[in-house]
């Protein structure tokens, strides 16, 4: 093993014992880390531009990652990346350094922007190099706005995090909330102990375990070539829980259940089916093409398709035959589209951002700003549901997905629905959002004491779910104005800006007027992710059309007669509605059923 600067740790005979080992610099002794980490999950939309949608419609992305984009959560409010260049420390929300705080780092694996500036320098080198100080205002630069870096160090990419099944990610996690960045690697690798924390200004220290080495100083972990389930689901598991309502288990995923493993569809390296990421140490893995994601849209469909194995047999796959079913529906129809009839476990339907959410147990408390309503449109406390389950307590919460279309075929997918306060900017295209720390602390403060911000009173629960939403005309004024208030009381910049609500495709300027912003069919808001449904995926005889063309082609049939969410809130608070068959843009109804007159 080696340190930063190259030279090597051999604790069994006592030399460089006390310096954490650096990935860079031990597995780039053998391996090409720079082309490693191109890879997207490394560089996070680092250095990508937005797409033409999101520069038309976010004001505040500059890339279509985490990192500068669109963050995690499905809709807004949430945090942003703060520009390069900056002139007022008010206007400042997330920086580089805080990313990695900001519970990003927990899954990212390292390098790209954990360990380079927008610029390409190595943070703490930098630092160092033009004498910045740590925790100061720093030039109000979007990379070093109070950060510590030169103390902290950074994150290289951690080789091991993905190729050592035993490897300790809460051990990991727990330096970085110590902002300990530069030994997070020789915790999360159980090599040593370490103790100290920079966060609380206490010294660093490593003590290896030289039950790891040995007799020359060596050390052999258990690596191992492919990833297992368990290391991507470590990541993976809980946000498309929220998003997609995945599970990943063998009792909802046929594929599971016949022992396939992640990589053997998202292949990557010398190992990948597609041209475009073949190579080897090419670590850009085998991707769809998700609505609701866009990074690295190039490398879209390089992830294994249905067909490539269900075509020949390949791992053993049955070759489809789909006997009697006219070809006209395999072009249209997408296979996800009938053999992903149902969901087993709940996914987050709607996203609000404009009350606050007194939910239990939801950590970090900004996240009181995010209500979520499920497929049934009923309130779900998801992330207090997260820090009390596991990935393996998942309830059962069978729901049928909705059907849009999405570049020619048919899929299943969930389209999320939003509402939250926004800003538009005079003269400028799209729209900005407040900071979620700020509609925190708004309402905070209104319930600290009901004098401030009193307006926020007038938003009540009119659907009696237990939670308040914002729907009446009321209740859209008595938010603006609210939230114009707290941003003007805390110094924020409102020059050329107004606060407006959106709900979907609606911007209101008050509660009574609203302008229809533009999106696509397939999205029910153009602020909302859309995730398409490819895992979870039911056996053949479970699919829909295996007990005939009824499963589909039938009044009684939710496939295209169910009820779909077209707006989550009306007037009273209830969800308003229109048929499946209408968002397909079968305006008459299904082909083959009494309205249409056509046969299918």
């Amino acid at each position: 093993m080696r340190d930063e600067a190259g030279h090597v740790i051999d604790p069994v005979h006592g030399f460089n014992a006390a310096a954490p080992y650096s990935t860079k610099k031990t597995c780039g002794e053998c391996h090409e880390y720079d082309k490693i980490t191109e890879g997207f999950h490394f560089q996070q939309g680092r250095g990508e531009k937005p797409t033409p949608d999101m520069a038309k419609r976010y004001r505040w992305v500059s890339s279509p990652g985490n990192y500068g984009g669109t963050w995690c959560s499905p809709a807004p409010l949430y945090r942003s990346l703060a520009p390069k260049q900056n002139t007022n420390p008010r206007m400042i929300d997330m920086t580089s350094f805080d990313f990695v705080t900001a519970t990003c780092g927990n899954c990212h694996p390292g390098g790209g922007p954990l360990e380079f500036d927008r610029e390409g320098n190595r943070y703490d080198e930098h630092m160092k190099r033009v004498g910045m100080n740590p925790g100061g205002p720093n030039g109000l630069d979007g990379d070093y706005f109070k950060a510590r870096w030169s103390e902290t160090g950074v994150l290289e990419a951690d080789c091991l995090l993905c190729h050592l099944p035993e490897y300790d990610y809460k051990g990991r996690n727990k330096q970085l909330a110590a902002l300990n960045f530069r030994w997070a690697a020789t915790a999360g690798a159980g090599l040593a102990v370490v103790k100290g924390s920079i966060k609380e200004g206490q010294p660093v220290t490593v003590t290896y375990d030289t039950k790891s080495f040995g007799e020359e100083g060596e050390v052999s972990p258990h690596i191992v070539p492919s990833p297992r389930n368990e290391t991507c689901l470590n990541c993976h598991a809980k946000p498309d829980w929220k998003k997609k309502g995945a599970s990943y288990s063998t009792r909802t995923d046929v594929h599971i259940r016949a022992g396939l493993r992640c990589v053997d569809c998202h292949a990557a390296g010398s190992k990948a089916v597609n041209s475009r990421i073949r190579g080897e140490e090419v670590h850009q893995f085998g991707k769809g093409d998700d609505p609701g994601g866009h990074v690295r849209d190039d490398l879209d469909n390089t992830v294994r398709q249905c067909a490539d194995c269900h075509s020949d047999g390949y791992l053993g796959a049955p070759i489809a035959k789909h006997r009697g079913l006219p070809p006209l529906h395999l072009d249209k129809i997408a296979c996800q589209a009938c053999h992903i009839p149902q969901r087993y476990v709940k996914a987050a339907q709607v996203q609000v951002s404009d009350v606050f959410n007194p939910g239990p147990k939801i950590d970090p408390p900004a996240k009181h700003i995010w209500t979520f309503y499920d497929a049934d449109m009923k309130y779900w406390n998801h992330y207090g549901e997260l820090n009390m389950f596991t990935h393996d307590d998942q309830p059962t919460d069978p729901y049928r997905p909705v059907l849009a279309r999405y570049k020619g075929k048919i899929y299943p997918v969930n389209r999320v629905h939003s509402a939250w306060p926004g800003i538009l900017e005079e003269g400028k295209e799209g729209l900005n959002q407040p900071f979620m720390k700020d509609i925190l602390k708004m309402w905070k403060t209104y319930q600290a004491n009901p004098s401030n911000y009193p307006d926020l009173s007038k938003i009540r629960d009119d659907n009696e779910d237990g939670m308040p939403e914002v729907n009446r005309p009321e209740e859209i004024d008595a938010l603006i104005a609210s939230v114009t208030a707290f941003l003007a009381d805390t110094k924020f910049d409102l020059t050329s800006r107004r606060v407006v609500w959106v709900m979907d495709d609606r911007m209101y300027t008050s509660g009574t007027e609203f302008t229809t912003l533009e999106k696509h069919d397939y999205e029910a808001s153009p602020y909302a992710s859309v995730h398409k449904y490819s895992h979870d995926v039911a056996p053949a005889n479970a699919a829909l059309g295996a007990k005939g063309c009824t499963d589909c082609h039938s009044p009684s049939a939710a496939t295209l007669w169910g009820a779909v969410v077209k707006h989550p809130f009306d007037d009273n608070g209830k969800p308003v509605t229109e048929p499946q068959y209408r968002l397909l843009g079968m305006g008459a109804g299904p082909p083959g059923s009494a309205r249409s007159g056509k046969t299918a």
